[in-house]
């Protein structure tokens, strides 16, 4: 993974705004990518209250932008992507709904012209994959959700945004809980300051989506994974969506779908343990695009793909069979 940058070096992202109509409405969605302007285009979605920057080791890692197109996204609301300037949007609470979810990622998809491409997403990005099998199957090439489950709820909180609640500290103080004590300090450490960014009530409004009004319990046996290759892949150390959890969701939605537990990290692997998982997603990469014939294992793990790691992380505590 490169990450070894000197003085004077100038990262290979670059950074830009593109229109899309998401409910009728014009939005100016920005987005950094990386990688070949004809690679396989690979759509990168953030977690609730967050913003593209999540994916930033990512788009520095050449082992995968030799190959692919890397695009990480700002969601409406979300990081430089103002809400729109033709909506009095300040009159209402801003609520996230897997409609509007499934219509702005199918939206920045087509307002960058993207053919058969990639998504990945995390958390409430790692959910939406179930619905964008269940309602657009022939839009994305496949489907990799990153600490996915069929429900999730408890966390449509009503204090989120409540005045006398210091949101930022205790959103990144509620996310440091959700990820592996081994993984490194800094990046656990950057990936709270990325929730200390935004925007009041975002957050909240992000968590309907994921803890409400997505639900597929009953609904696992509409979801379309044999026309669109779904993968499902949650960390050890997730206790939000357990692996468990994800074998669950696979087994549910039944051909197509691929459940594979990361050891050794958690609910935010791509800012977490960036070379880590950078590692193990290259792995799930090269079966989609077909440069792997052998079957990803139920369990990938350091070792899987040449990662030493000293000392050992603690064992996760595993409820009891």
């Amino acid at each position: 993974m490169s990450t070894s940058y000197q003085p004077g070096d100038v990262e290979p992202i670059t950074g830009k705004y593109v229109h899309a109509e998401v409910e009728g409405v014009d939005h100016r969605i920005y987005f950094e990518e990386a990688g070949p302007e004809d690679g396989t285009p690979l759509l990168c979605q953030h977690t609730a209250g967050n913003n593209c920057q999540e994916w930033r080791h990512l788009l520095t890692d050449e082992d995968i932008t030799d190959e692919f197109r890397v695009i990480a996204h700002d969601l409406p609301y979300h990081g430089k992507s103002v809400p729109p300037t033709t909506q009095e949007w300040w009159t209402e609470d801003y609520t996230m709904t897997a409609k509007k979810f499934t219509e702005t990622l199918v939206a920045i998809a087509d307002a960058l012209d993207l053919e058969d491409p990639i998504y990945m997403g995390s958390s409430m990005g790692g959910n939406i994959t179930l619905e964008l099998a269940d309602w657009y199957p022939d839009r994305f090439r496949a489907l990799i959700g990153l600490e996915c489950g069929a429900h999730s709820p408890g966390f449509y909180i009503d204090w989120l945004d409540h005045p006398q609640v210091n949101t930022t500290e205790v959103n990144a103080y509620a996310c440091w809980g959700l990820m592996a004590p081994q993984s490194p300090e800094q990046f656990r450490r950057e990936t709270m300051y990325l929730y200390e960014q935004g925007a009041t009530g975002v957050f909240k409004g992000d968590l309907y989506y994921y803890s409400v009004d997505h639900d597929y319990r009953d609904k696992l046996d509409q979801v379309n994974a044999d026309e669109c290759p779904l993968y499902i892949v949650n960390g050890e150390y997730d206790y939000l969506t357990t692996p468990e959890d994800g074998r669950q969701t696979a087994e549910g939605v039944g051909d197509g779908a691929v459940a594979i537990e990361m050891a050794e990290i958690g609910h935010f692997p791509m800012s977490e343990h960036p070379e880590l998982f950078n590692a193990y997603v290259r792995e799930i990469l090269d079966v989609i695009t077909g440069e792997r014939d052998e079957a990803l294992p139920d369990v990938i793990t350091p070792d899987d793909v040449g990662i030493e790691y000293h000392p050992p992380g603690p064992a996760r505590e595993k409820p009891a069979e």
